[in-house]
């Protein structure tokens, strides 16, 4: 069942950072890929990582999901006020998927780090979401 699941987790959290007017308003896009050449600020789909878990009467797992903020400014406050914005988005939503039953999703960490390229510096932030989900009975 979570293999499965993985994809339809991932259609509703992009449904739900997508909806959230504050966030859309402040970055140029949310990508589950970002385009080439996508302008600077973003939000990006990041890995997935599935562990399957059963409980007495349905199988489920815990599905954990990277969500990245990406910024080119000089400081890393719009990566961090970014990263509140989304993190917004699951602590007060009540955010619900028809493909299954999402118990919770929680925050495990968050870090932002200095990356460089031919333009300059960039930050990314890094934010690792667990959600526990089972099959719909």
């Amino acid at each position: 069942m979570t293999h499965l699941s993985a994809h339809k987790l991932q259609e509703v959290v992009y449904a739900a950072l997508t909806a959230e007017t504050a966030l859309s308003q402040r970055v140029s896009g949310i990508y589950d890929q970002p385009v080439t050449g996508a302008t600077f600020p973003y939000v990006a789909m990041g890995d997935t990582t599935i562990l399957p878990s059963t409980v007495k009467d349905r199988s489920g797992g815990r599905i954990t999901f990277d969500v990245l903020v990406w910024s080119n400014e000089p400081s890393q406050m719009e990566a961090k006020d970014l990263m509140a914005l989304v993190d917004n988005v699951f602590a007060q939503s009540a955010i619900e998927a028809d493909a299954f039953d999402l118990v919770q999703i929680r925050l495990q960490n968050a870090g932002v780090v200095r990356q460089f390229n031919e333009e300059g510096s960039l930050y990314r932030g890094r934010m690792s979401y667990s959600a526990v989900v089972f099959e719909r009975v």
